[in-house]
């Protein structure tokens, strides 16, 4: 019979999935801080009225702009680590398809097996296995999902501030 080593154990799935998820969920609030602070920036320099000296008012607007230039290239900088985690987050969550699949295929096998013995106590026993097969698939298929709904809502608040900081830009 062969077995595989390295097959990672339930709970270290529920531990890899919650951990793709809190480091989104941390991501999308760092990302939300810097959308803040480029609003910010910018309505401060929208407010500004620039009746000081003609220096002045050219070295407080350029330096506005460059604190706002800068938010933004940080924005866009924890974006892209958004974007790297969501990835390996999707990433899991095919390998944890591909474990639903062969769970299933197994299934199969030992429902035709099933078929063919006659050995009350040999069934019994298949029985046992396509029950830990079946709770296997149900297992995988939740942490499918949890994995799903942690990235579409990081993507979903992802787009949100990418709006807010784009509105910063456009100005």
């Amino acid at each position: 019979m062969k077995k595989i080593g390295g097959v990672p154990t339930r709970s270290e799935i529920t531990d890899t999935v919650q951990k793709h998820e809190d480091d989104m969920t941390e991501k999308v609030e760092d990302i939300d801080i810097v959308a803040t602070d480029a609003e910010t920036v910018d309505e401060t320099l929208e407010n500004l009225d620039f009746e000081g000296t003609a220096e002045g008012t050219e070295a407080i607007e350029s330096a506005m702009e460059e604190a706002e230039d800068v938010t933004v290239e940080i924005f866009e900088e924890e974006d892209e680590n958004l974007e790297e985690m969501q990835t390996d987050a999707k990433d899991y969550q095919d390998g944890l398809q591909e474990r639903t699949d062969s769970s299933e295929k197994n299934l199969g096998e030992i429902v035709n097996a099933s078929g063919q013995i006659e050995t009350q106590e040999t069934i019994d026993k298949l029985v046992e296995a396509k029950s830990a097969v079946l709770e296997d698939i149900d297992f995988l298929n939740e942490e499918i999902e949890h994995a799903e709904e942690a990235v579409e809502k990081s993507e979903n608040q992802q787009q949100e501030h990418r709006r807010r900081v784009d509105a910063v830009r456009r100005k």
